[in-house]
């Protein structure tokens, strides 16, 4: 952990120069997460869409959002993007795809008094290039991800907000969590041909799922936190996923 107390030093001597708290410094993707941290996995989000930083919170000891990611602000500025494919109505989100179908996503919005059963969509994310929405569902302390094809209407449940490739070939999320919510990773064709080769990794034992950096279009590195030889302690090890003859193959034990 030596590099990341070097990043936090370097972080906080910038807050210093410039007058800005070191309580709130961006957490960029691939940084190691500081000792005596709790921290989400970052990837780059390359959609056409604005999203709060991610920062460090010397206070609570915790990566979180400087702001809200699902403000009815970001959310309409992300619909312009989108050039009236996306409408926003009372009911919930209208998506019109090419094949001149159209769906509405209907949120049950009566949180106060059915929490069990709420459900509210927002437009989270745009992919021009590929013709892909990402729709968030949050729930009543939990939240999922669809990818949804403009193309055609078709769905993806997905881990976490997705980055693509150096060469735009893939798109990945990460995620992990010990709560509500999805826990894995995601890699998909960057225009969700569904002929291409995708992965859909969701663990059955205990595994926290950290991305560390693409290496080329066909190789992706992880990190993974087990029990280490089935004992309360846990491990971080180096992990990846390879394309091999046209598959993605995982290797969690991966020396790097």
């Amino acid at each position: 952990m030596r590099s990341a107390r070097i990043v936090c030093t370097l972080l906080a001597a910038l807050g210093l120069l410039l007058g800005v708290s070191t309580a709130f410094a961006e957490f960029l993707p691939g940084t190691p997460c500081p000792d005596g941290y709790t921290c989400f996995s970052v990837i780059p989000r390359d959609g056409m869409c604005q999203h709060p930083d991610v920062v460090l919170d010397e206070e609570m000891k915790v990566t979180r959002f400087d702001g809200d990611q699902f403000s009815q602000e970001r959310e309409r500025a992300c619909i312009m993007q989108t050039a009236g494919a996306v409408v926003r109505s009372g009911a919930g989100l209208h998506l019109k795809f090419d094949n001149a179908k159209s769906r509405l996503i209907k949120d049950k919005a009566d949180c106060e008094r059915n929490p069990d059963t709420c459900e509210l969509y927002s437009l989270y994310d745009y992919f021009p290039k590929g013709r892909l929405f990402l729709v968030h569902d949050q729930g009543y302390e939990s939240g999922a991800w669809f990818l949804i094809s403009q193309r055609d209407g078709r769905r993806q449940r997905i881990v976490a907000p997705l980055g693509y490739s150096p060469n735009k070939r893939w798109l990945a999320a990460v995620n992990a969590t010990d709560g509500p919510g999805d826990n894995g990773f995601d890699i998909v064709p960057a225009d969700f041909n569904p002929n291409e080769a995708a992965i859909h990794y969701r663990p059955t034992a205990y595994e926290l799922w950290e991305f560390v950096r693409w290496d080329g279009d066909n190789r992706l590195l992880l990190n993974v936190t087990v029990h280490d030889d089935s004992s309360p302690a846990l491990a971080t090890r180096p992990a990846e996923v390879s394309l091999v003859n046209g598959k993605w193959v995982l290797n969690k034990w991966s020396p790097r």
